[in-house]
Order: C-alpha cells, then structure tokens, then sequence
C-alpha cells in the first residue's frame, strides 16, 4: 500500500471510529431515555386480565372502557387462564381482573364451601387482602352458580318459581344432567340432601349443548346450567331461585392489586362504578350479544356502559 492510499485508510478508520463511538453514545443514551420512558409507560398501563369465555371478555372490556374513559391510565389486556392469571396478578404482571366469590374462596384461599353470599364475599375481602395484597372491589350485581332451569312451559304448567316447589313436582318430570356433576359429592348428592327430589327420571347427558337440544325437544325437562348462561335466553328457559341455597356463590366482582391501588388510588371509585349494576338477566342478555350474535365483546361493553350513561 502506497503512503498516500495508507494516510488516507487511517483517516478513514479514525472517521469511522468516531462514527462509531457517536452511535454507541446515541444508542446508549436513546436506550435510557427509552428504559425511563418505558418504565413510566408501565406505571401508567393499568393490565387487565380475561378468562378467555364471553363473560370474562365483556367485563374485563367494560373495566378497560371505564379506566380509559375517567382517567388519563392506558390500559392492556390479556387472556389467561385461571392457573396463569392468578400467577399473573400474584407477581404483579397483571393489576385487575373480574374474579368469582366460590372461585377465590375454593380454588384460590383453599376454604371450605361457604354457602351463605355475604358471608363468603367478606371471607373472600378479608382473606385475599390479608394473605395476597389482593383488594376486593364491590360486587358487580350477579351471581353466575349453578341454577335448575325448566322450559316456560314447565313452570306456567305447574307454577314453579323455587326448587323447592320443583322439587314437589319432580315425579311428574324428567332430569338431564353431566356424570361429573351427578356423582361429585359436593354437587347432586348434597343439592338431592336437601332438596329431595324424586324425578321420573334421571339421565346423565355430558355435553351442555346436548342438555339443551335434549330439553327444547322435551326428551328432558329440568337442567341445571350456570344462571347467566345466554342458552337459557336463546332457549327460552325460566331459572329457579334456589330458595334452601345448595348451590355455593359465585358473586362476581373485581379484583385489584394492593400496590396498583396505592399507586393509582383512582381506580377505585371509576371501577366500583360497575357495582350492582347486572343482574344475572342482563348478564345472559351481554352473553348472548358475544355468544349467539357474534358480537366483539369490546363492542357489547362500549354499547352496555354508553346505555347506563357511565361513558360517553
């Protein structure tokens, strides 16, 4: 290499290596300007969870709506299951989802069955705080338990509005329920303890979607689906109250983070706005919207909160 073309290599490399050394700092400097940047992006994004069915979907959407519409939070969502959620929300990699009294009080705290509703939601308020840093928020208005359900028909024919009062008519009708739930000693055994049911007949139909062609077609006449399940709109059923209440509480209502709480205190009042505001109708009625109309559950929720005037 000639003097000239090596005198001109080395300016070369000298530029290239102040290039070099400028980008490095730029990077760096970028990188911590993106980490603070992100870092208060993450304390600003409020996480929801969904179960991943029609109902989790719609009130997780509903709260996202709420936070988005009285704060100036962002908010994300994800879907999970029940095991990944509850280790989401533990490690602090979600801040709030719709959870259930029986499921927090069975699955999650380990208790024994509590079939009285106020006493097991101020189990939950107390046990959840104490043991997980979990707050508690009101009840959203439903309770989403097991339930017997006859056609219309049915009950107009024999005047049926409790369980008990099916439970006097049961020789006369016919009872459509899974394997699982008639063997499980916490299901039928107890509710056939205290109800005392004769049934004409009892026939053990697995899958829900066959328990409901089974009863519209009246090879069956009694079921016992969840009690805002949007087959029982669809199918034109009447859901008895369960007047002895066998049939442990599944009161919804959502749950935040102890430290997403302390760090946004606003939370509060905009997510209790949803307290007692559906009843198990109304949840049917949402459910179907996403179930039967193939709505986006994003949608039904904008619709549903714009009608009780609690978004614009």
């Amino acid at each position: 290499m000639t003097t000239a073309i090596q005198k001109r290599w080395n300016v070369l490399k000298r530029g290239r290596l102040l290039i070099t050394l400028g980008l490095v700092l730029t990077t760096v400097l970028t990188a911590a300007g993106c980490s603070s940047s992100n870092a208060s992006d993450s304390k600003d994004t409020i996480v929801l969870a969904t179960k991943g069915f029609a109902e989790s979907d719609i009130l997780a959407n509903a709260l996202k709506l709420l936070v988005e519409n009285d704060t100036k939070l962002k908010t994300e969502i994800k879907k999970l299951d029940n095991t990944l959620l509850w280790n989401a929300i533990d490690s602090g990699d979600v801040d709030v989802y719709v959870e259930y009294s029986g499921t927090a009080l069975i699955n999650i705290l380990k208790l024994e069955p509590e079939f009285d509703a106020d006493k097991a939601f101020k189990t939950v308020v107390t046990q959840l705080k104490e043991k997980n840093k979990l707050i508690a928020l009101d009840p959203l208005g439903f309770n989403n338990t097991y339930v017997f359900a006859v056609r219309r028909e049915t009950a107009e024919k024999y005047g049926l509005k409790t369980a008990s009062q099916l439970a006097e008519k049961s020789g006369e009708l016919v009872f459509g329920a899974s394997e699982e739930f008639l063997v499980r000693p916490d299901a039928w055994p107890y509710v056939e303890s205290i109800y005392k049911p004769k049934f004409k007949e009892t026939k053990s139909i697995q899958d829900s979607s066959l328990r409901y062609q089974a009863i519209k077609q009246k090879l069956i006449d009694v079921i016992l689906p969840y009690s805002t399940d949007s087959q029982i709109l669809a199918n034109d059923l009447v859901a008895l109250e369960d007047d002895k209440h066998v049939f442990v509480p599944y009161d919804a209502f959502p749950v935040v983070r102890e430290q997403t709480l302390d760090e946004h205190p606003e939370l509060k009042e905009t997510l209790n706005k949803l307290a007692g505001k559906l009843d198990e109708t109304a949840m049917q009625k949402l459910n179907a919207e996403v179930e039967q109309d193939q709505k986006p559950a994003i949608d039904v929720a904008r619709e549903w909160l714009k009608a009780q005037g609690l978004i614009k």
